[in-house]
């Protein structure tokens, strides 16, 4: 069943450009299909974590479902329909015709089959079917098994006829026979829509509904008969009707979750098991007794009146995974189920007034034991990282050591007892239009653009979810300066003269923070595979020629392969400075270099209020200053990517052979040999000019050279 209202209608541009800046992220930085991209993404929005992702099977002999997940009585099927979403974006408000279910049929029949041995031909599907007899064996006879069939679209809906279809399909295949037992069969359909209003509850921080609508006053029923409550100054304890907390959401998605527990939010067996729960009359009847409740704290209430409650910001701190699977498995019941829900459903629910609770995220941590926590916030309360979020705020810099650590913050300086001193202006500057921009970094994005600035691009491209999962990853990037770049250990992680060389101690925040902002950089500077295209045709006039045509020209102009190089190697620009920065500076980098190079170079206006258009400017063909590094090392970079590769038709012909585009730009050899390039170019330049426009305020001294004189000269 559809929401009526998804989210703010004024919010779906942005909303659907991030999207698509995702989707085109993944397409160009992963080298994904268009089809794994939004397969991809589209996990992403729907909330699931790495850890708790479908296992895809997709491939030769699928039998129509490309990912599942099973939990007990529960059993999520996937099947993924994307669409070039980079040669007609317009395209995403378009609804999806009947040729998108035309794989139902072959779903259900898979699953009805009798001898699971004779289909099951492919290597992952069979393994789906050892789970699957292995979890209906588990299962009572007398508990219903729900087979879920979730079809996500990169589509605006579906037709008429397509919904028609698809009600016909869900009519003649409800409850279906597997092994001999029957099992409910769901059919969903999740939509662009559906994708974008996931993502506005997951991200809404304001007292903002669904309409646009701002309201911090809420109304909760709770069960009136005999004691209905017990109530005193600070504290108040009743039965809430379970349909409330589900509009509540609804209305406002994560706003209603304190930000300190919002990073625990994720699919899990506990979640499932609430859903599994409320399917049955009996269940829903005994949901008040089994279920925990949940824990409210807010700034204000009324007292309880008629079996009406009035609530002012409710937060709730214990009891997300409750509210967000009672939310999954009320639109999943039918009509005659949603009504004995609302009328039956009660939770536990103990409300605090916020004064009254001295350290908020002290009581979410006590009070949320249920779902396993990602490792990335397990680690957030470590010294080293409490640390780096003091030393980042010297810098006017906000670090984000767990999820929604920013929300929970500039909700409540006050209870962000780590930063005592700062409040959330002192990370806002203006921005564009006169709305605040935020300065504040991830530390993941932060551990990975590190590795890439040390010289281990391919770890920090491929292994980013191991930067807090493997110490030792975590121990290089967090606890260690590294005093040459990977390039001087033939790019090993574990060279033993690289282990000898390294200093057991933190970074400093602003050598991170350098080699966040170089990456940040490149992002602004580069365009997708489709914007290169687009450029190409009109700046070559080919827009009379036919697509093959184009195709045939394209695959040999250097500009074109340059520009899809840059496109997929933006890693290769931030080692390329932490290849000088180390070369010229080593561990000093780490002391005065570093804050240098961000407050006296191009770098300023970008580290102190995030402006890249002055950057933008000078690679643009501005007259370049002598402090205008990062200008000329853009400039450098792009010089030695056209020289190098683009311009190379043994390179080129690879290029286009390489399935993935990402692979072969991560590639230690074609890294080798952008960089030893620019040794070259070091030597040449401290003899001679090299006579190209960015090269001017180095020729004759360096590259390195020149950027010694900028530090020494502070």
């Amino acid at each position: 069943m559809r929401d009526k209202v998804l989210y703010p209608t004024r919010q779906k541009e942005n909303l659907l450009r991030g999207l698509l800046d995702d989707l085109n992220e993944a397409k160009d930085q992963k080298g994904l299909t268009y089809y794994a991209a939004f397969r991809e993404v589209a996990l992403s929005w729907l909330g699931y974590s790495e850890d708790q992702a479908p296992i895809i099977i997709d491939g030769a002999n699928d039998r129509g479902f490309d990912a599942y997940r099973i939990s007990r009585s529960e059993i999520d099927l996937f099947q993924f329909k994307s669409q070039d979403f980079q040669k007609k974006t317009s395209s995403l408000s378009i609804a999806a015709d009947g040729q998108l279910l035309a794989d139902i049929p072959r779903i259900v029949s898979f699953l009805q089959s009798a001898d699971f041995s004779k289909e099951a031909k492919n290597r992952k599907l069979k393994a789906f079917v050892g789970q699957l007899q292995t979890g209906l064996r588990s299962v009572p006879d007398e508990e219903v098994v729900l087979v879920r069939l979730n079809l996500i679209i990169l589509f605006d809906g579906l037709t008429t006829a397509a919904r028609n279809e698809l009600e016909l399909h869900r009519k003649q295949n409800g409850i279906i026979k597997i092994l001999g037992r029957d099992v409910v069969l769901e059919i969903d359909v999740y939509d662009v829509d559906r994708l974008l209003a996931s993502k506005w509850r997951e991200t809404n921080s304001q007292w903002v509904d669904a309409t646009g609508q701002h309201s911090e006053w809420l109304t909760f029923h709770y069960q009136s008969r005999g004691s209905a409550y017990i109530n005193d100054k600070t504290t108040l304890i009743l039965y809430v009707r379970a349909r409330d907390l589900i509009d509540a959401y609804r209305r406002f998605g994560y706003q209603i979750f304190e930000a300190n527990v919002r990073c625990e939010i994720t699919k899990s067996q506990v979640n499932d098991a609430i859903r599994q729960q409320v399917a049955t009359e009996k269940g829903i009847d005994e949901f008040k007794l089994l279920n925990n409740g949940i824990t409210i704290i807010c700034v204000n209430r009324k007292q309880p009146n008629g079996g009406r409650l009035e609530i002012m910001q409710p937060q709730i701190v214990n009891g997300l995974q409750t509210v967000t699977s009672l939310f999954e498995a009320y639109d999943a019941l039918s009509v005659e189920m949603q009504e004995y829900f609302d009328e039956k459903c009660f939770v536990l629910v103990r409300i605090y007034d916020q004064q009254s609770i001295p350290d908020v995220p002290k009581l979410v941590r006590a009070t949320n034991n249920q779902n396993k926590m990602e490792q990335r916030n397990l680690r957030s309360n470590d010294p080293d990282q409490i640390s780096f979020e003091r030393e980042f705020a010297k810098l006017t810099w906000f670090y984000e050591r767990k999820d929604f650590a920013w929300t929970a913050f500039e909700r409540s300086p006050n209870q962000w007892t780590t930063l005592k001193k700062y409040k959330d202006r002192d990370f806002k500057v203006a921005g564009r239009q006169g709305r605040p921009t935020i300065r504040r970094v991830d530390n993941q994005d932060i551990g990975q653009h590190w590795l890439a600035f040390i010289g281990h691009v391919d770890d920090a491209a491929q292994r980013r979810r191991l930067i807090f999962d493997n110490d030792k990853y975590y121990a290089r990037i967090f606890q260690s300066r590294v005093s040459k770049p990977a390039f001087d250990y033939q790019f090993q992680f574990s060279d033993p003269r690289a282990e000898e060389e390294t200093v057991p101690s933190a970074p400093s925040a602003e050598a991170l923070l350098l080699a966040h902002l170089t990456y940040r950089l490149a992002k602004e500077n580069v365009l997708t595979s489709a914007k290169v295209r687009e450029k190409i045709i009109v700046d070559r006039r080919f827009g009379n020629l036919t697509d093959d045509e184009i195709d045939q020209r394209l695959t040999k102009d250097p500009d074109y392969i340059k520009g899809l190089a840059l496109s997929a190697g933006t890693f290769l620009f931030t080692e390329l400075c932490g290849f000088l920065f180390l070369r010229a500076f080593g561990l000093d980098l780490y002391s005065k270099a570093a804050l240098v190079l961000l407050n006296h170079t191009d770098m300023g206006p970008i580290y102190r209020s995030l402006n890249f258009e002055t950057i933008k400017q000078k690679i643009a063909g501005e007259e370049l200053k002598a402090n205008d590094l990062f200008a000329m090392l853009w400039l450098l970079f792009e010089n030695i990517v056209l020289s190098e590769l683009a311009e190379s038709d043994q390179w080129r012909n690879a290029f286009f052979t390489e399935s993935s585009k990402p692979r072969i730009m991560y590639r230690e050899s074609t890294r080798r040999r952008l960089l030893d390039r620019v040794v070259t170019l070091d030597e040449i330049s401290s003899k001679r000019p090299l006579n190209y426009p960015f090269s001017v305020h180095f020729d004759k001294l360096g590259i390195v050279n020149h950027i010694k004189r900028i530090v020494k000269s502070y």
